[in-house]
């Protein structure tokens, strides 16, 4: 589902971009046959993300920005992570009626109102976690960009724990 960045590279603290995953829920799928081309101004046909991008929009994974863009190279969040596994989840018929109270976070206030079902459900199904800092505070820290190596742990565990 993932590759490294090099042969010998994998990089488990670079941010992820949202192409990078909508790549690897398109593989998730068994990279079903898709359109080379896409509405979004900024997916250039034939990009190695080009058909993920077409399959993840049609399938209603990502709707991008607006204005006619997606943000292939930007870097993807922790909510925008969390939103597009809800509504890839919804896509191959899981129950994403689950709901975690994440209101006591210091930083739950943050998360953006699109984001909040998404969040509460990643959260209860265990995929996104808690991020622990100094005196024993944990926060949900919905618009920090999400790493590789946290990409890969939300990407198992909804693999292990929640489809499968």
């Amino acid at each position: 589902l993932m590759v490294g960045v090099t042969d010998k590279t994998f990089a488990p603290d670079v941010s992820t971009t949202r192409a990078m995953i909508v790549t690897i829920l398109y593989r998730l799928s068994g990279s079903p046959a898709a359109d080379d081309s896409s509405s979004f101004k900024d997916v250039p046909k034939g990009s190695w993300y080009s058909k993920a991008v077409a399959w993840a929009s049609k399938n209603g994974i990502v709707s991008g920005y607006g204005g006619g863009k997606v943000g292939p190279n930007d870097r993807i969040t922790r909510e925008q992570m969390a939103a597009m596994m809800y509504r890839y989840a919804q896509f191959i018929g899981m129950d994403t009626s689950d709901r975690a109270d994440i209101s006591s976070m210091p930083d739950a206030g943050s998360i953006s109102g699109w984001a909040k079902e998404a969040m509460a459900w990643t959260y209860a199904r265990g995929m996104i976690v808690g991020i622990p800092q100094s005196d024993h505070v944990t926060i949900i820290e919905p618009k920090g960009n999400a790493t590789r190596a946290q990409v890969a742990a939300i990407i198992y565990r909804f693999c292990e724990n929640v489809s499968g």
